[in-house]
């Protein structure tokens, strides 16, 4: 049997020497954890600026690299330490799981959010689902993101002021033709998965991308080439405020093309409305002397740009109409239309809705 008695004897003074220090040894091991966790904490939570949250485009090619990723990061000014964030990612067992993709960043993002959204892949579709009702105008779509609780790096409403850029006509050849520099009429409709937070000019590249996709293929196949695509996009939003049935879509727009044709006035309370700051759901007498070139009443010919953003079914119901005389047409009071060929057969029309509206 061993004899373990050397072995007390040779290890008892550095048993006595921990007793005797022991607060000391605590108190040195305190130091060395707090000073890993400052170390940590202030690696993982590190950023640039915390007060800067500016959202800045980043593309990750595939195949990257976490060192290529922290180097890209540095050069688009999100983050100042390559080191910190390499070493982020390896001790979080993260550095072969950022995914590709674009992405937005800020300078005020600490290093261990940007590794969360790089390993979750929150490119630029995101978790929040964002739906834009076909006929909305950017006022509108501006208030339906602020429901959703969506953060932007600015105002929606902008891009009603100047929303069309150099850069976006360099991208969008298509918004060149445009006579204003409001994006009315191109942000697409649409189900979206968007970031709970984005920048303004990401969602009008998104909003356009559908926009590009949805529409341009149709446009290239038709045969109203004597209207530029800005012009039909624009009849497009008043069929929009005009229609709703689908049947009608197609009829109502052959009305618009017919009155343009003859040098009528389109006569569309939908564009007198756009007018006005304070648009009531009826457009009164008053309404219609408003001056604006909005007013389609006192203006001939189409108002400068879009009403709205329409839908897809009205975009392709002014791109490829029915092929009507008709020049007029009153409400049913349900939804559909009476349509007429001169004013003698709409006075009557008229008539005949105004009896209806009286008797219920």
């Amino acid at each position: 049997m061993p004899d373990f008695r050397l072995f007390r004897a040779m290890f008892r003074p550095a048993a006595g020497y921990l007793r005797k220090n022991r607060f000391i040894i605590l108190g040195l091991l305190f130091t060395v954890v707090m000073a890993v966790a400052v170390f940590l904490s202030g690696t993982l939570f590190l950023s640039k600026d915390p007060l800067d949250n500016r959202l800045i485009k980043v593309t990750v090619p595939r195949a990257f690299t976490t060192r290529e990723i922290g180097s890209l990061l540095y050069l688009s000014g999100i983050i100042d330490n390559t080191a910190a964030f390499d070493f982020s990612a390896k001790m979080l067992r993260l550095d072969s799981k950022l995914k590709a993709g674009t992405y937005y960043f800020s300078p005020g993002m600490t290093i261990v959010n940007i590794l969360t959204e790089l390993n979750e892949g929150r490119a630029v579709f995101g978790p929040v689902r964002l739906t834009i009702p076909e006929g909305s105008s950017i006022y509108r779509i501006a208030r339906t993101i602020e429901s959703k609780g969506i953060k932007m790096d600015g105002s929606v409403d902008s891009l009603y002021i100047d929303g069309i850029t150099e850069a976006l006509k360099a991208r969008f050849p298509f918004l060149a033709q445009s006579k204003t520099r409001s994006l009315e009429g191109y942000l697409f409709p649409d189900t979206y998965l968007v970031p709970d937070r984005m920048s303004v000019d990401a969602l009008a590249d998104l909003m356009l991308r559908r926009f590009e996709e949805k529409v341009l293929p149709a446009w290239n196949t038709s045969g109203i080439k004597r209207y530029t695509l800005h012009e039909v996009i624009t009849i497009a939003s008043i069929v929009e405020k005009e229609a709703q049935t689908d049947s009608e879509r197609p009829i109502i727009a052959s009305v618009f093309y017919n009155r343009l044709e003859n040098g009528m006035p389109l006569r569309a309370d939908p564009t007198v409305k756009y007018a006005l700051s304070r648009p009531g759901k009826r457009v009164t007498y008053a309404d219609l002397k408003v001056r604006s070139p909005y007013n389609t009443y006192l203006n001939r010919g189409l108002p400068p740009g879009p009403i709205c953003n329409p839908g897809i079914k009205a975009i392709l119901a002014t791109i490829f109409p029915s092929r009507t005389e008709f020049l007029y047409f009153v409400s049913n009071g349900d939804g559909t239309h009476t349509f007429s060929k001169d004013w003698e057969g709409h006075a009557r029309a008229v008539e005949r809705y105004r009896r209806i509206r009286n008797e219920k």
